[in-house]
């Protein structure tokens, strides 16, 4: 299946989270420089014609620096500055309808399925008690011998 090289204005007819996933596959293919071979280049050429060209831009970019363009999110954290990421934006990364970037590495992020699933779970352990003012005791004072 081919498909047309999409432009700047062209909707997109993927899901945002498979753009992602195939730049990271474009990633591990391209880091760390290993030789070329022919199977290798097709693979590349394939996984590109896939991605948006804006987002292939800011990839291209991001690899010219030798930097990864696209980083795993692993317990709230960006892999690649170890940043914790805002909590609106992983809750965003669970159903993507945009591509997102950190703020701070400017890298796409990309949520695994593990950690979708850790993220469903409820919260383990007590809840804390809290203190209300009826609770907490005053000290004595005794009133100073004159």
């Amino acid at each position: 299946m081919t498909l047309p090289r999409l432009r700047d204005n062209d909707p997109i007819p993927f899901p945002m989270r498979t753009i992602i996933e195939n730049l990271l596959a474009l990633q591990k293919l391209l880091l760390p420089p290993t030789p070329s071979t022919p199977e290798k280049e097709a693979k590349i050429a394939a996984l590109r014609k896939l991605v948006p060209l804006p987002v292939l831009k800011h990839f291209d970019r991001m690899a010219l620096r030798g930097k990864n363009g696209v980083a795993l999110v692993r317990h709230g954290v960006c892999s690649e500055c170890h940043i914790r990421v805002p909590v609106g934006v992983l809750d965003s990364l669970i159903a993507p309808e945009d591509v997102y970037l950190c703020d701070i590495c400017s890298c796409y992020l990309l949520l695994l399925p593990e950690e979708i699933a850790l993220m469903a779970q409820p919260a383990k352990g007590k809840p804390v008690a809290r203190r209300t003012r009826a609770n907490q005791t005053l000290p004595t004072t005794t009133p100073a011998a004159p």
